[in-house]
């Protein structure tokens, strides 16, 4: 069986974001094992609420990770933490279908500040990114506490083109127009050369991993 990993975003959870948009059953019926894992500080399991202890989100992914996995798919953090995993171990993780992430990833996240504050107990009107971001958030049953200290870690993963220029794996980015988080991606693009690009009108951030089109072509692009 053709094992293939699922990596949600920040504010998410194996079974809050794929499980519960069909991406387990989907990939069981095109033949493949998915693997879920939750990034550290994610789902009921909870975790630290100390910043420095989400100082290297990657290498506690890797350790989650099995060995010889046809692929992975990600979403957002999650695809921030495959690529610095692919830049670390290239095509160590197979072929990576990558949603959610534009030029974004070689930024800190605008949004964290005033999400944390939220977390926090701040009151009054939210952005709406923020607004997304938090109902995401809450679906997930994760820690508050943990979330505001994922968001607060030392900056990690930091990644470059020239880091970048290091990656083997055959890679499909695939996003949406109407997300205001990942767009532009044209950089991004640009530093993976080699990469299949993918960009449709459809959902906002968070409704990514909701949509029908993204989850065919996940499984297309694992099966060729």
């Amino acid at each position: 069986m053709r094992r293939v990993a699922l990596v949600h975003g920040w504010g998410g959870s194996y079974t809050a974001t794929w499980q519960a948009d069909g991406w387990d059953a989907a990939l069981r019926d095109a033949g493949f094992e998915p693997v879920g894992v939750d990034i550290a500080g994610h789902g009921p399991t909870g975790g630290s609420h100390d910043p420095a202890d989400y100082a290297d989100l990657a290498s506690d992914l890797a350790a989650k990770l099995p060995q010889g996995l046809h692929g992975a798919i990600g979403f957002s953090l999650g695809t921030k933490l495959l690529l610095e995993l692919e830049a670390r171990a290239p095509g160590g993780n197979g072929r990576l279908v990558l949603g959610g992430i534009g030029d974004n990833l070689f930024a800190p996240e605008v949004a964290g500040p005033a999400i944390v504050a939220a977390l926090r107990g701040a009151g009054g009107d939210h952005p709406p990114q923020v607004a997304a971001l938090l109902a995401y958030a809450a679906k997930s049953g994760s820690d508050p506490a943990c979330l505001a200290a994922v968001l607060e870690r030392p900056g990690n993963p930091v990644l470059t083109e020239s880091r970048l220029a290091a990656a083997t794996a055959p890679i499909l980015i695939f996003n949406s127009r109407a997300d205001a988080v990942a767009q532009p991606d044209a950089r991004l693009v640009s530093a993976l050369p080699g990469a299949t690009h993918q960009l449709i009108d459809g959902p906002g951030h968070v409704g990514l991993t909701a949509d029908a089109g993204f989850r065919d072509a996940a499984i297309a692009f694992l099966t060729d």
